[in-house]
Formats: structure tokens, C-alpha cells, sequence
């Protein structure tokens, strides 16, 4: 049976065990000996002068190889040879073309247990990484379908190297520890390349570091994998083939708004439509659209790109996030003047959406002459409380506007009375899908509850 050798932490108690410094530069550790035969879990990429090497030092025992991915070896060094060793240093290179996650470091024990970390999470499928400074430790949780872990707890005399490491890594200033700061970095795991936004904050016991993965080579899930009922796939598609106007998805963070915009967009003819996306950042690339990532660093911020965009002859303009006045109005405009505009916005349910628009200082009667639809939506994870949870699934709530509901947000009409009428004319609420869902055994009632839907 294969050892899994990513959490193999009784390598030490096996007999004559090689050291630590063989194990890294070799890619080779013992997993077993007794009077007759050796196990050795061997990395894949060993050649055969290594492998060899292995049998003339056990010789006349058999020898028994068994192959891991590099992959796993940087784990296995991270997770339990690192965390052990005492000799920390702060790490100050970097090189030109980025990071390679599939390396083992023999003088830097802090790039290994990253390295580790970084593997460990994408394995998991875990959307964020946070590492946050306690009084004793340096806590490690990830985020997986929307929840947060606690995956392991670092020993303090690791925390200055680990951080020093990620910040020179994104490109951040390693001796500001007073100011928060946010960069992003990139990485490579066995030929994919995979984006990091970074955000550091100090904090009473140290800094809080948290990173957001993005997998720009995920594949797009397609619209009717996302869990939308037949009615509110009807009318998602329905919003993808109106010539011009405003359609918004809203919700909180990590609520999967990207995803369904992407979604949408891929049902569109991308052949005959120029469409072009401002994102921060890019999480996955699709093709036949121009998708443009912004940096505030160098003043791309949505409103400058979307003023940009303009010229480029667009039918289809996907704005990331409405964050500001400035962006809400050129959205507006852009759709006033014949454009179709898919954006997000935060808000808790769509209603809101009227109200958020006009807080931001956009006239009712604007807001009324370009709305087309809306979307609020949450993700919740899939099973129940008593056999587990496992992937997740989309509750909506989709607000049609219709001519209607147009006068009364001309109107300055209150939610109360949009909502009415939204009602009659058949929304569905995300409470009432998410009690749908409950009861199909899609999810339960502890999960709607923790994901805001009920």
C-alpha cells in the first residue's frame, strides 16, 4: 500500500533513516527496511544514476521504488521536515521569472514549507489561505467550499522567514510591517500557472496575511452546471440576448458572481460580439473575449478602463465590480448609448440594488431607463450536517424589470414596493429557493443559515 507521503511524519522512526540534507537533494526517503528489503519513496523525476546510487548502498537487499510526483516531495519536505528545523533565516532573493512551486530549497526552510502551504491548499481546493500571528504560533487556516479550517499551527520562530518570504514573493516592501499592503503573485505547479492576491494588515501579535487563489486555467463551468432552477436558467439566458441596458449580479464576497457573469457570457456569440471584461483579477480566461485585469498601482483602475474600453468598438462590456460613483455612471452611460453592461454589485438581495445605485448618486430615472435584470445569490455547500458536505450549488433570487417596475424606480418608489411587485410578477426570493433546495435534500437547514439565505 502507497504511503501518502505529503503528511508522512513518522519518517524519522523508520531505521537508518537518511538525513534530512540527503532527503532534500535527492528527492528520496525511506519508507521501510527490515532483513530483506527497502521501500523507498523516490521522486518521479529521479534518474536512473540515483535510483543506482540507492541500490548500491543497500546492497544485497531488494529494493522496492516507489513514485511520487515532485509535487508531493515538496509537501513531505515542507510539512515534515521544515516545521521541525530551527534555522530560520529571513529570504531576500527572487528571481526574474517568477515561482516555481515544484522545487526544494536545502538551505531555506521557509520557501519549503510556502511551497508545501501553497500545494496543500490547491489540493484542497481551498479558495484562500490565511495565515494570522498569535501570541505562540503562527496559525494556518484555509478557506474550502466557503468554510473556514484551521489546517496546522507553525511555531513562532518560522513566522518573521514565512512572511518575509510572501511578501518578497508579491513584490511587497519587506520592512514595512506598520501598514497594511496588497499585491498580487504568481506561481508555477507543474506547468500551470496559478494568481495569488495577496492582503497583509498588522495585528496585535504580528501581521494577518490572507491569499486569495485564482486558477485562470480552471475551466469555465457552463450556465446550467451552476445549480440554477430550469425558471431562473431561462431567465439568465433571456438577459444574454437583449441588445443594450444594465444587468447586475449581486452579493456578498466569495458568493460566486464571477463565475455566473462568465457563465453568461460563454452562452453568448462571442464570433459576431466584441465582448471585453475588466476584472480584479482575471480568474479564468475564456476564449473569443478580450478580458483586461486593472492595477490601481499604475492608475488602470474600472472607471479608467472602462472609459477606455469605449473606444474599442464594444456590444458587450463586463465591469468586475461597480465599486464607485464614477464607475456606476459610465456603466450607465455606456448602456444609455447602446451597449449591453454585465456587472456586480454588493447588495443583499436584488431590491436592494435600486437603492445602492441611488446612494451612490445615480438619478431613479437613469437607473430606470437602463435596468434590465438583477441577481442577488449566495453558494452553499451541498449535503447535510450528519453525513457531511461536499461541493457547492448557487440559491438566487432574479428580479425581471419590466416596464413596470421601470415607472416605479422612476418614481423613487420605496423597496417595499418594488419588491411587491416583483413578487406578483413571480420572483422567486432567495429564502424560497433556499427552502427549495432543503427540501429536494440539496442542502439542509444549518447551511442555508450560516450562507445568509435564510
Amino acid at each position: 500500500m502507497s504511503v501518502e507521503l505529503s503528511v508522512f511524519s513518522a519518517y524519522k522512526d523508520v531505521s537508518g533513516q537518511y538525513n534530512d540534507e540527503f532527503i532534500r537533494a535527492n528527492s528520496a526517503v525511506k519508507i521501510s527496511e527490515d532483513d530483506n528489503c527497502v521501500k523507498i519513496a523516490l521522486s518521479e523525476r529521479a534518474d536512473e544514476n540515483s535510483r543506482e546510487t540507492l541500490r548500491n548502498f543497500h546492497y544485497p537487499k531488494q529494493i522496492i521504488f516507489e513514485e511520487h510526483a515532485e509535487s508531493e516531495f515538496v509537501e513531505f519536505i515542507g510539512n515534515c521536515i521544515e516545521q521541525n528545523n530551527s534555522k530560520f533565516k529571513n529570504i531576500v532573493e527572487r528571481k526574474d521569472d517568477g515561482f516555481n512551486l515544484n522545487t526544494i530549497e536545502s538551505d531555506a526552510p521557509a520557501v519549503n514549507i510556502i511551497n508545501a502551504l501553497f500545494l496543500e491548499a490547491l489540493r484542497k481546493n481551498a479558495s484562500d489561505i490565511h495565515l494570522e500571528s498569535g501570541v505562540k504560533d503562527l496559525r494556518v487556516r484555509f478557506r474550502i467550499d466557503g468554510v473556514l479550517r484551521t489546517v496546522k499551527s507553525l511555531g513562532k520562530e518560522a513566522e518573521a522567514s514565512i512572511i518575509s518570504r510572501i511578501k518578497i514573493m508579491s513584490g511587497m516592501n519587506i520592512m514595512e510591517s506598520r501598514q497594511p499592503q496588497d499585491a498580487r503573485l504568481s506561481v508555477t505547479l507543474e506547468n500551470k500557472k496559478m494568481d495569488f492576491r495577496v492582503s497583509t494588515v498588522p495585528s496585535v501579535h504580528g501581521e494577518s496575511i490572507v491569499l486569495r487563489i485564482f486558477n485562470t486555467e480552471n475551466e469555465n463551468i457552463p450556465l446550467d452546471k451552476l445549480g440554477f432552477s430550469e425558471t431562473a436558467l431561462k431567465q439568465l439566458r433571456s438577459f444574454t440576448q437583449i441588445p443594450y441596458g444594465l444587468i447586475l449580479v449581486t452579493g456578498p464576497t466569495g458568493s460566486g458572481k464571477s463565475t455566473t457573469l462568465h457563465a453568461m457570457l460563454m452562452e453568448m456569440d462571442r464570433e459576431s460580439n466584441k465582448i471585453i471584461t475588466i476584472e480584479d483579477p482575471v480568474e479564468s480566461v475564456i476564449d473569443g473575449i478580450t478580458q483586461i485585469q486593472t492595477n490601481d498601482a499604475i492608475g488602470l483602475s474600472f472607471s479608467t478602463l472602462l472609459r477606455r474600453v469605449l473606444r474599442q468598438d464594444p456590444d458587450v462590456i463586463m465591469v468586475g465590480e461597480i465599486r464607485d460613483t464614477e464607475t456606476a455612471r459610465l456603466a450607465i452611460r455606456a448602456a444609455l448609448t447602446g451597449h449591453l453592461i454585465f456587472a456586480t454589485l454588493h447588495t443583499n438581495d436584488s431590491i436592494s440594488t435600486v437603492s445602492r445605485l441611488i446612494d451612490m448618486g445615480i438619478e431613479p430615472y437613469l437607473i430606470a431607463g437602463v435596468l434590465r435584470g438583477v441577481t442577488a445569490q449566495r453558494l452553499v455547500r451541498k449535503g447535510n450536517s450528519v453525513k457531511g458536505y461536499k461541493g457547492r450549488t448557487v440559491v438566487s433570487e432574479i428580479c425581471l424589470v419590466d416596464d413596470e417596475m421601470q415607472k416605479l424606480i422612476a418614481k423613487n418608489c420605496d423597496a417595499d414596493m418594488l419588491r411587491k411587485h416583483a413578487l406578483s410578477n413571480g420572483m422567486e426570493t432567495i429564502h424560497d429557493n433556499a427552502m427549495s433546495l432543503i427540501s429536494e435534500g440539496i442542502t439542509d437547514l444549518t447551511e442555508a443559515k450560516r450562507a445568509g439565505a435564510l
